[in-house]
């Protein structure tokens, strides 16, 4: 029911009172007349000293200026010791320290961030936040200091790094392992497929065709001989890319003797590492030099400026070409893995409820007053009219309920107090 249909109502059970009042009033001497006469005498006695009641609350009952002891206008009165009131309801009782660190301890922050992120909402967001975020990061970089930073880190590593043990210890492992024969074996497999290559041929054509020239130097009898045994450039250069061929081809064999004095000068190398400081110290520098000038080489500022383009046009493709690059995969893979295995970290989890829950705390107890003063700023924004009309807007509907109630239980008491009143009657006569 309506707030304006329930005052209607009121309104009409009241009247309807009075009607009756008037019509059962000529016959109040019977038993049924006064019965009737009572209930419809009080039920408009409770009606209208709840109606007088609730206008009271927002100003003055009939437009008429009663006296202050009749406690009307109470609102527009009252209105600060209201919001003082209200004001210290909300930050003591409904809202107190106490109160909300109550609820703070049996809140489980770590199953709401788990079930978010196992959405495909959360995950979503989580994976656009680490790419914008990385994206903004890569935008900002600068080539220059990174390729400084980089070179100075990789020397600075170098050179507080002993190589040669490592060196030593990796030769060693690998001997015993024997991985030396399968290098061995992979090296020469990969120098043939070089030889392959048209270019090295037509190197190696040049280089003959160079030397012979400058041997000759135009003599009739050298070039005269160099035709006599065949030596031209064409045939030497096949006959060394055979010779070539054919001793990477035997040296894959484990017990070739060049493949055993390999492995031996392996061996005696590592060796060497071991029992000759000087020599050990003397090969960790020229590793620390060579390192140097390739970082140097590699590293540099236009090499690392290029690649942060390229892994800012990956990402950039990713969101707005909808085509996954090789770092947008592999971040998002990486986060998939990192949010699949969340719900099994409890250890983690219990951290983070503990962190959160002393942090809320913390903020709880050092801002407390803000919620007071939160709400009173809020209602001392509205003027006496504005207030009035609030609380009107939130208790229209249960004013009414209680006018109606008024009437109902005056009526009950009417005819209660007339049934004792005539019971008593009848006993003292």
């Amino acid at each position: 029911m309506r707030t304006w249909n329930l005052r209607q109502s009121v309104n009409l059970s009241i009247a309807l009172s009075f009607i009756g009042l008037l019509i059962v009033f000529p016959f109040q001497q019977t038993f049924v007349g006064g019965l009737f006469f009572a209930a419809f005498c009080a039920a408009t006695i409770g009606g209208l000293a709840d109606s007088f009641a609730v206008s009271a609350l927002f100003g003055q009952p009939l437009k008429v200026r009663w006296p202050n002891w009749l406690g009307t206008n109470i609102i527009a009165r009252n209105r600060d010791r209201l919001i003082d009131e209200l004001v210290d309801m909300v930050e003591h009782e409904l809202l107190s320290t106490e109160m909300i660190i109550k609820q703070l301890k049996g809140y489980d922050a770590a199953t709401v961030i788990v079930h978010y992120v196992e959405s495909n909402e959360g995950k979503q967001a989580i994976k656009g936040l680490l790419r914008q975020l990385l994206t903004d990061l890569l935008k900002v970089s600068n080539p220059a200091v990174f390729s400084l930073s980089l070179n100075r880190l990789i020397n600075q590593g170098l050179q507080h790094s002993k190589l040669t043990p490592i060196i030593q210890q990796f030769i060693t492992w690998s001997v015993k392992e024997k991985y030396d024969h399968m290098l061995i074996s992979a090296v020469s497999k990969q120098l043939r497929k070089l030889l392959e290559k048209p270019g090295v041929k037509q190197f190696l054509h040049e280089f003959i065709a160079t030397a012979l020239r400058s041997y000759e130097q135009n003599k009739k009898g050298r070039q005269f001989v160099n035709g006599v045994a065949g030596l031209n450039a064409d045939e030497l250069t096949e006959k060394l890319l055979k010779i070539a061929d054919d001793l990477l081809l035997a040296i894959q064999d484990h017990d070739h003797p060049l493949q055993l004095k390999l492995q031996q000068y392996i061996v005696g190398f590592s060796n060497r590492l071991q029992e000759d400081e000087v020599y050990a110290a003397d090969i960790s520098r020229k590793i620390e030099v060579l390192f140097e000038k390739l970082t140097a080489s590699l590293l540099t500022t236009d090499t690392i400026s290029n690649f942060l383009m390229q892994l800012r046009d990956q990402l950039d493709q990713s969101e707005y070409e909808h085509e996954e690059g090789v770092l947008a995969s592999w971040l998002d893979s990486k986060v998939d893995e990192l949010l699949s295995s969340l719900r099994f970290r409890q250890e983690l989890l219990e951290q983070f409820n503990h962190y959160v829950r002393s942090a809320l705390m913390q903020f709880v107890e050092r801002n407390h007053t803000y919620v007071g003063q939160l709400v009173r700023t809020k209602l001392e924004q509205f003027d006496v009219e504005q207030l009035i009309a609030l609380v009107q807007e939130k208790t229209a509907k249960d004013l009414q309920y209680i006018r109606l109630n008024g009437t109902a239980v005056g009526s009950l008491i009417g005819v209660l107090l007339y049934l004792i009143q005539y019971s008593l009657g009848g006993v003292l006569s």
